[in-house]
């Protein structure tokens, strides 16, 4: 999704409502798996101080990994971009501008939504998970055996009491 930034300067304002789709090279340098129904709406302006003026809504659907259990797992997000950028400055000229009077908004975009894939997202319900000699969660131990070569000492402990 590309932005003329003549025609910005022009017209003043540029409306967006429409869908969109990120490129999959970039999905796969994040812990994503897939983004699905991606919409974007909102206005963009240049202004007399040639301020680059952000005012949209991103949506969409992440499927992530479950942090427990691995599986796909879909989470919804919305990112609101409410920001400024000048349009003058060295660095948004060599990272955002593409050519001459030539925007790439989606790499606004896509900054946006990386923020919000969370560290950890779970659905499991279960916190208490075990398996065939291990467990996950704060169970205490139910098995009261002491383990024979620690017994000895437990004898001596139990003594001193």
């Amino acid at each position: 999704m590309e932005l003329n930034l003549v025609t910005l300067s022009n017209t003043g304002i540029i409306e967006y409502d429409e869908d969109f789709v990120v490129d999959q090279e970039l999905i796969k340098s994040v812990n994503i798996i897939s983004l699905k129904d991606l919409h974007v709406k909102g206005s963009i302006r240049l202004n007399s101080l040639s301020l680059l003026e952000l005012d949209l809504v991103v949506t969409g659907i992440m499927v992530l990994p479950d942090s427990v259990t691995s599986d796909a797992v879909e989470y919804p997000f919305t990112s609101k971009i409410e920001e400024e950028y000048d349009t003058n400055e060295k660095n948004f000229l060599e990272y955002y501008e593409k050519s001459q009077n030539i925007l790439d908004i989606m790499k606004i975009l896509w900054e946006n939504i990386v923020l919000e894939v969370p560290m950890r997202f779970t659905t499991t319900k279960d916190a208490h998970l075990s398996g065939d000699g291990w467990s996950l969660g704060e169970d205490e131990n139910k098995d009261d055996n002491i383990d024979p070569r620690l017994a000895k000492l437990s004898e001596l402990l139990d003594r001193k009491e």
